[in-house]
Order: C-alpha cells, then sequence, then structure tokens
C-alpha cells in the first residue's frame, strides 16, 4: 500500500491546562449489577490513554459512558469542560439533556467500535459526509472533499464509490476512522478497534492510529489488548478491574514495574 499523505486535523500537543476529558466519580449499575464503582480519569489534550483490563471488568462501559451510549447513575463527565449527556440544575442536580442535545455533545466526540459499525446500505463517500452534512451542516461539496482527503490519508482513496461489504476488515475501520474524523473531534475514543479483525489485518489499523497519535497529536482514549502499541504510543495506560482503576501510570512503569499486584497478575497472562 502506498504511504498515505499526512493527517491534517487535530492540534499541537500541549502539556497543561484545562483536560479535554474529566470523568468524576463515575457510578454505572445495570438492575443489581454495579459496573463501574467510582471511576475518576483525567486526558489532557493530545494524550494518549490506554484502558486495559480482564472482560466483564468496565473498561468499554466506561468508554461508552464518556459519551452518553450508556447513561451514568452518579458522577460526571465533562468533554472541552461541558457536561456530557446532562445539564447542572439549581442545587448542584444533574438532569439528563434532550436527545438533540446529546446528538450536539456528541459532534465533539469520535468513537470507533470493535464492529465498524458503517452504513451497508451506503457507499464509503456518503457514510463519511453523512454526520458532516445533517449534524454539522457542512455544505455537501465541502463534506465531500474533506472525505476525499480523510481517505487519502487512511490509505483506501480508490475505495471512495465501493460499499462497505466489498471492503476487508481492515479496510473498514480506517473507513470507520475517517468517518470520525470528518466531524473534527476533539477526542477519539476506540472501543477494541482491532479485536474483530484478523491477524494480518490489525496492523494497518494500529498504524493508522499512530499516525493520529504522532503526527496530530489527537487526543485518544483507547481500550485494547494491543500491548505493542500501548509500550509505543500511549502516555498513560491504565488498568480497569472491578470497576475500579487499579493502575495509572506511564507504559515503562505500567508494564516493567506496575505496583498492584493485580496489574501483575493481568500482565502475566497477556505478555
Amino acid at each position: 500500500m502506498a504511504s498515505p499523505s499526512p493527517l491534517t486535523v487535530g492540534g499541537v500537543k500541549e502539556d497543561g491546562g484545562a483536560p479535554v476529558v474529566r470523568a468524576t466519580d463515575v457510578h454505572k449499575r445495570y438492575h443489581d449489577l454495579e459496573v463501574l464503582k467510582g471511576i475518576s480519569l483525567t486526558v489532557q489534550r493530545a494524550e494518549v490513554v490506554v484502558i486495559m483490563g480482564p472482560s466483564g471488568g468496565g473498561k468499554s462501559t466506561f468508554l461508552r459512558c464518556l459519551n452518553h451510549l450508556e447513561k451514568i447513575d452518579s458522577g460526571k463527565i465533562e468533554i472541552n469542560g461541558h457536561l456530557i449527556g446532562y445539564k447542572e440544575s439549581t442545587g448542584g442536580k444533574l438532569k439528563e439533556e434532550s436527545d438533540r442535545a446529546v446528538a450536539r455533545q456528541r459532534a465533539e466526540i469520535g468513537m470507533v467500535f470493535q464492529r465498524f459499525n458503517l452504513f451497508p446500505h451506503m457507499t464509503i463517500l456518503e457514510n463519511i459526509i453523512e454526520a458532516p452534512v445533517h449534524v454539522r451542516g457542512i455544505p455537501r461539496e465541502e463534506a465531500k472533499k474533506r472525505a476525499a482527503e480523510l481517505l487519502e490519508q487512511v490509505g483506501v482513496p480508490e475505495k471512495a464509490s465501493e460499499y462497505p461489504i466489498r471492503l476487508s476488515g481492515g479496510q473498514q475501520q480506517r473507513v470507520a476512522i475517517a468517518r470520525a474524523l470528518a466531524m473534527d473531534p476533539k477526542v477519539m475514543l476506540f472501543d477494541e478497534p482491532t479485536s474483530a479483525l484478523d491477524p494480518e489485518l490489525v496492523g494497518e489499523v494500529l498504524e493508522t492510529m499512530k499516525r493520529l497519535a504522532r503526527e496530530i497529536h489527537m487526543t485518544m482514549v483507547c481500550v485494547t489488548h494491543e500491548v505493542g502499541f500501548a509500550r509505543e504510543v500511549a502516555d498513560r495506560a491504565v488498568l480497569i478491574d472491578g470497576g475500579v482503576i487499579v493502575e495509572d501510570a506511564p507504559p515503562a512503569t505500567f508494564f516493567s514495574s506496575p505496583t498492584h499486584p493485580r496489574t501483575q497478575q493481568f500482565l502475566s497472562k497477556i505478555l
């Protein structure tokens, strides 16, 4: 595959300042099962945070709470200083926002799922321009131009007129990344983006994600088991298990000398 041109969205890497993501004491319950038990996490602009942990530990639920795909029971989540999914009423109580308001908030948050979630009845180009045109109100021709640029940048410019079924899993996932980037998000969330791929297709998706981090300094929160990606790209690695954050450290510390026995036990099974 030809080397894609440089990515052209996002900002300049900065340290300090107000965090892009701030989750404070987030709780989530399904009936009698408490899945999240008070998670607090901040992510600075241009920071890459990788979340790891065993199945059922709460990591994907927490990621979905960040853009209100899952409603939280208590705590708060802010993106760029704005509450997500709720507004604060008199006395500090949170009231859920309307679906329209939540849709506007989600426009600031890119989400890439395990299973691509492309619209099968639309071409690749139509998939990418759908939200910019109908949510952001971007003129159709402008959105098409931007979509073509993004397809070039993720390495599949020749697939614009194809339907998703004609693409490999790796190509579909790269299109899903381009679709999220078309909204010019403030943060990108990845929910195990390579878990549904054949092993030989994983590298092309990880390479696209690496370029997001290195070239455009995109703020990213990634749930993944890809240790190599975490070691090479992440600023922090976080272990979530039992609905709580067990470990939060730079990758060098997280993988080589974690402080918590549960982290050591988890790593002994995946390294």
